[in-house]
């Protein structure tokens, strides 16, 4: 990008309008809820890791010309450590953008039955449709916009609640205490996963390469750097909001249970509006996620596999509408219990984070590939700061989000 042409708003939009799903709303407001304001150093911290990796994969999307997967995939020169590696990746990819589809049709659905007679399955299906037909134009540019438009509205809705609902300062400073309390430990994990979703770093590493491929690499880099922080901070402001809102509405001790208990949140500034505004917002917070997820699974597999990396690839969109699928799938069979499935959801792309980041800061240190632009000493030990604390909250966390899997598996 010429230097004179100053900043624009660049890819990262796509990826804060994957993270502000239904997954962030029901995550944020479930922890709010039940610990008060306790884990906003949670949301806090996700936010940073976010930036950090984020930036790291624009950058090797903009040096490298390629996304993440096929950095990957060129990492190894034996067969056998490349496709085993390609098949971790490709799997938890899949798997994660599986689970996380479940939970953007379902949110969605849940928003659209607030207003609405059609059941839960109904409108997960034809917010289906709607997902498969907007990724079937192949239309970048007309995604990107869309998606910034109701990410705007949604922020600022749900930025307006948090400020009618006035918190206090000592509130807000003793929330970024580091502290896990008893019982927060999975929903901890849940609230980094929704916000640094493995699947994103895919996706902003090849819409990278897509935006900037024609301009000069040090400006673009710049350019995509104020890009990144810009769009995550927002994200993370937005999730501050639910968490903060929700710390204030149910601090009497009431239990949120269930989707329409959230819409409280939003009386404080909105009055008898609350409920349909959630509904309005859920929804696009859900199709937002809905036609993200199933593109970065796309292009996470054109990388794995050596495909051209363009949306107007037809076994790109085959791709993505196997992920919407599979993802409906599931919605209709976990259908029952939308909000603990959302958050699940969330938990466990926290599980997958550690995968995908260490194959992301690996490919960051490649001469290779990066050339001058590789990894600083600052930078990687950002980053290791960060895959490490990943690696200890998804350790100490896996056997509990396990055991809820299964719980709601067998009910």
């Amino acid at each position: 990008m010429n230097s004179q042409r100053g900043f624009r708003p660049g890819p990262a939009i796509m990826v804060t309008a994957a993270f502000i799903g239904p997954g962030t709303v029901m995550t944020a407001s479930k922890a709010g809820a039940d610990f008060g304001f306790a884990l906003l150093w949670a949301v806090a911290f996700s936010v940073v890791t976010a930036i950090v990796l984020q930036e790291m994969a624009a950058r090797l999307g903009i040096v490298s010309g390629k996304g993440l997967a096929h950095a990957i995939q060129s990492a190894f020169t034996n067969s056998l450590a490349r496709w085993s590696a390609i098949a971790l990746v490709l799997g938890a990819i899949l798997f994660g953008n599986t689970a996380y589809q479940t939970g953007n049709l379902l949110g969605a659905a849940a928003g659209m039955q607030v207003l609405t007679t059609w059941d839960s399955a109904a409108w997960a299906i034809a917010i289906a449709v709607v997902a498969a037909s907007i990724i079937l134009t192949g239309r970048f540019a007309v995604i990107q916009w869309a998606l910034t438009a109701l990410v705007s509205l949604m922020g600022l809705v749900f930025l307006m609640a948090a400020v009618f609902s006035g918190p206090q300062l000592s509130q807000l400073i003793s929330g970024f205490k580091f502290s896990i309390p008893e019982g927060s430990g999975w929903l901890t994990v849940a609230l980094i996963g929704t916000t640094v979703v493995p699947y994103n770093l895919f996706l902003h590493a090849s819409a990278a390469a897509m935006k900037y491929e024609s301009e000069e690499k040090d400006s673009s880099i710049r350019c995509s750097f104020y890009d990144t922080v810009i769009s995550i901070v927002v994200g993370g402001l937005i999730t501050a909001a639910l968490l903060v809102t929700a710390a204030i509405t149910f601090a009497d001790g009431q239990e949120l249970s269930s989707v329409k208990d959230i819409a409280k949140q939003l009386r404080p500034s909105l009055g008898a509006w609350a409920e349909r505004a959630f509904a309005m917002g859920l929804f696009a917070a859900g199709l937002t996620s809905s036609i993200t997820a199933p593109i970065a699974a796309a292009y996470a597999t054109a990388g794995c596999l050596g495909w051209e990396p363009k949306l107007s690839n037809p076994r790109l969109k085959v791709t993505a509408l196997i992920v919407i699928a599979i993802g409906l799938g599931c919605a209709i069979q976990f259908g029952s219990s939308p909000k603990e499935t959302i958050i699940i959801a969330q938990a466990a792309n926290g599980l997958l984070l550690p995968i995908v980041a260490v194959f992301l800061l690996f490919s960051l240190n490649r001469s290779a590939v990066m050339g001058e632009h590789k990894n600083g000493l600052i930078t990687n030990l950002l980053s290791l700061l960060v895959v490490a604390t990943t690696v200890i909250l998804a350790a100490q966390q896996f056997h509990s989000v396990w055991n809820k899997l299964a719980d709601m598996l067998s009910g």
